[in-house]
C-alpha cells in the first residue's frame, strides 16, 4: 500500500479522520463530522478486534518438539500473525489503549478524537486527540492547534508512546511540547509492570494545557527577538554543522549541506509567503523555516524495516518528523534559537532587507 494504512480483508482502510483533511491524509480513511467518542473511534478506524499471545514451538536436534522463548501475536478477527515477541512482552487490547487516552481527556478539560488508525499489517495503531484548551497563539496572530498523540504496537516494534504536538495551522508543521518532567514523549515498554507505569503516566500528563502554555511562552519569546546576521549564522552552524575535516570532505557532502541551507534560507525569506509580516526576521521565523524544512523537504533514511513495510520517502519523513530524528532536530532548533538570541533586544532592526534574496545566500553568510 502506497501510504502504509492497514487495509482489512473487506478492502476497508483502517483509519478515520474528523473534518476535511484531504491534503493531509491523501483522501484515505473514513471522514466524519463532529466529536467522536473512543468507542466510535475504534469502530470507525476498524480497530474493534483483540490480540492473543501464543507460544512458539520448534523441533530440537533429537527430533522432539519443545517450547521456545518466542511468542506470536495473532489478531482474533482473521487470525493474522502481527509479529513475534519475547516471553516478557505483555499484551494490551485496543480498547484498553483508548480508555487510557480517554482518561487523559477528562483530566484536560475535555477534547475529541481527531483521527485513529492502523499501519502496515495492523500491528501499529495510533490515535490523535484534539485538545482545544491547550491551543497556542504566537504574536497574537499565528495559531497552532494542540493534539495529544498516542501510538503503540502489538509486535514489540515500539513502546506505548504519548506525545503532545502543536500543529501550526498556516502550513501544517508540527512541533512537540515537553510533557511535564518526562521530555517530549512519555514511553512505556510492553512489560508486566506496564499498567502501573501507565497509571503514573496518566498523572504526569494531566497538565497538558500547562505544558502547551510553556511552549507558547517560548515561541512568543522568539517572535519578539529579531535576528542579526551573526546570530543567524551561529544558529545554523550549530544545527547543521560544517564537516570537521575539510580535507576529507567529499564534494557530494558539501553540495548536500549547501542545498540544505539554501532550502532553509529560502523558507526563512518566504516567511510562509509573508502570512504574518510581524514575525518576519525573528528567531521564530527561522524556527518555522527549520520546522517546515524538516516536515516537508528533509530526506529520510529508508531502513530495511521501512522498506519491507513499503514506506515512501514522504512516509519516512513524516514518521521522523513526529517521533524520530526530525522531531529531535526541531526540538534542538527551539532550544538553540532561545539560547543564541537571548542577548538580543526586542524588536531590533533586521540586518537583512525584506525580499532581498541575495542577502540570504549561505555562502555570503559564511555558512559554507
Amino acid at each position: 500500500m502506497a501510504h502504509n494504512i492497514y487495509r482489512d480483508s473487506t478492502g476497508k482502510d483502517c483509519m478515520f479522520v474528523v473534518g476535511d483533511r484531504k491534503a493531509a491524509w491523501h483522501e484515505l480513511g473514513q471522514r466524519v463530522d463532529g466529536a467522536v467518542s473512543w468507542t466510535e473511534a475504534m469502530q470507525l478506524a476498524g480497530l474493534n478486534w483483540q490480540v492473543t499471545k501464543q507460544q512458539n514451538y520448534a523441533r530440537n536436534p533429537m527430533g522432539k518438539v519443545v517450547p521456545t522463548k518466542s511468542y506470536t501475536i495473532y489478531r482474533d478477527s482473521d487470525m493474522a500473525e502481527l509479529g513475534t515477541v519475547g516471553e516478557g512482552f505483555t499484551i494490551r487490547q485496543n480498547d484498553q489503549h483508548f480508555q487510557f487516552v480517554d482518561a487523559l481527556l477528562e483530566a484536560n478539560g475535555g477534547s475529541h478524537y481527531d483521527s485513529a488508525g492502523a499501519l502496515g499489517n495492523g500491528a501499529r495503531i495510533w490515535c490523535a486527540v484534539r485538545v482545544p484548551k491547550a491551543d497556542i497563539t504566537v504574536a497574537g496572530v499565528d495559531k497552532s492547534e494542540t493534539y495529544l498523540v498516542f501510538a503503540t504496537s502489538h509486535d514489540g516494534s515500539m513502546a506505548h508512546t504519548a506525545k503532545l504536538s502543536s500543529v501550526r495551522v498556516v502550513c501544517q508543521n508540527t512541533l512537540s511540547a515537553a510533557m511535564s518532567d518526562e521530555g517530549a514523549c512519555f514511553r512505556v515498554k510492553h512489560t508486566r509492570n506496564a499498567d502501573a507505569r501507565l497509571d503514573r503516566a496518566k498523572q504526569a500528563l494531566t497538565g497538558v494545557a500547562m505544558d502547551a502554555k510553556r511552549l507558547e511562552d517560548k515561541l512568543n519569546t522568539l517572535a519578539a527577538r529579531r535576528l542579526t546576521r551573526d546570530t543567524m549564522v551561529m544558529a545554523l552552524d550549530r544545527l547543521f554543522p560544517k564537516p570537521k575535516d575539510a580535507d576529507t570532505v567529499s564534494a557530494a557532502s558539501t553540495t548536500k549541506r549547501e542545498n540544505l541551507l539554501a532550502d532553509v534560507l529560502a523558507l526563512y525569506e518566504s516567511n510562509d509567503k509573508d502570512a504574518f509580516p510581524s514575525i518576519r526576521g525573528t528567531a521564530y521565523n527561522l524556527l518555522n523555516a527549520v520546522t517546515e524544512y524538516t516536515d516537508h523537504f528533509r530526506n529520510a533514511r529508508i531502513t530495511e524495516s521501512r522498506m519491507d513495510a513499503g514506506y515512501s520517502q514522504a512516509q519516512a519523513r513524516a514518521e521522523n518528523a513526529v517521533t524520530g530524528t526530525g522531531d529531535r532536530l526541531k526540538s534542538q532548533a527551539l532550544e538553540v534559537l532561545l539560547e543564541v538570541s537571548a542577548g538580543l533586544p526586542e524588536h531590533r532592526t533586521l540586518t537583512f532587507a525584506q525580499g532581498d534574496n541575495s542577502s540570504m545566500d549561505a555562502r555570503e553568510l559564511g555558512l559554507l
